[in-house]
């Protein structure tokens, strides 16, 4: 995968959800765009409030698998910053669970192994 792009409304939001909760890292940023770098892929967030031909306005319609190295803690700072947990599972492959962004985006969040919290 090249790059996923994630349209919104909440801009400012979406980003700080992606980058202070999430913790993925800011490849680069323009007046109403940041570009997340993971694992060679691009994560884009774009403000579709400015009327922009090439970003889809509804602000729906994604949903992203990313591995963590630590779901443990990821999980923990999620619900501190009051974000439910959509599913919270485990199974031989590993534990994960999935969110929703606050444009309400599903983000499945992985850890491969055998762990006990």
């Amino acid at each position: 995968m090249l790059e996923a792009a994630i349209p919104t409304h909440r801009y400012a939001t979406v980003k700080r959800f992606y980058a202070e909760l999430i913790g993925l890292p800011v490849a680069s940023e323009g007046r109403s765009h940041v570009f997340f770098q993971v694992a060679g892929c691009k994560i884009a967030v774009l403000d579709c409030t400015g009327g922009d031909a090439n970003v889809r306005p509804s602000g729906h319609g994604i949903y992203l698998d990313l591995a963590v190295s630590d779901l443990f803690s990821l999980r923990r700072r999620l619900l501190r910053a009051g974000i439910r947990l959509v599913d919270d599972r485990r199974d031989e492959h590993g534990v994960a669970i999935s969110v929703q962004d606050p444009e309400g985006n599903l983000l499945n969040l992985f850890q491969e192994g055998s762990f006990s919290e």
